[in-house]
């Protein structure tokens, strides 16, 4: 989200004006890329909050995977898990219409109050995750 609300505080939502790609290309920032409008930083922002997306969908995978082989003792955190990635794919889907759609406020609205619901699901599976792993233990507490 940080990288998102940065793209759009300087303005370079539509910096990469393709999508997946980035005119075009996966890396732009080789060869003779013209960028009418847009700074090479706007650019590299946009293109690296796309990179960094991805990178936050395979952790995402990653998740789900260890929930499933080492807290069997804890479906609803695989559950919670596998609604996080399918979150994660409207969200690139989101992302892509933003891009596609000319920034239309609906789509860019969607794409961050479902951004907001993904950070409310990891933040309730690590929670769940510390609660399984003995991490508050009321037992414990002093009277």
């Amino acid at each position: 989200m940080l990288m998102g609300g940065y793209v759009k505080a300087i303005g370079a939502g539509l910096s990469c004006p393709d999508w997946p790609l980035c005119y075009g290309k996966f890396f732009p920032f080789f060869g003779s890329v013209e960028t009418p409008g847009y700074t090479p930083w706007q650019v590299f922002a946009e293109w690296f909050h796309r990179l960094w997306a991805s990178f936050v969908g395979f952790v995402l995978l990653g998740i789900v995977y260890q929930a499933r082989k080492y807290r069997q003792d804890a479906p609803l955190l695989f559950s919670l898990g596998v609604i996080c990635v399918a979150l994660f794919g409207v969200q690139v889907l989101l992302g892509g219409l933003t891009v596609i759609g000319d920034l239309n406020e609906f789509i860019v609205v969607a794409h961050l109050a479902n951004a907001i619901l993904i950070i409310m699901l990891e933040m309730t599976i690590a929670f769940i995750s510390f609660i399984y792993s003995g991490g508050l233990n009321l037992k414990n507490l002093p009277e």
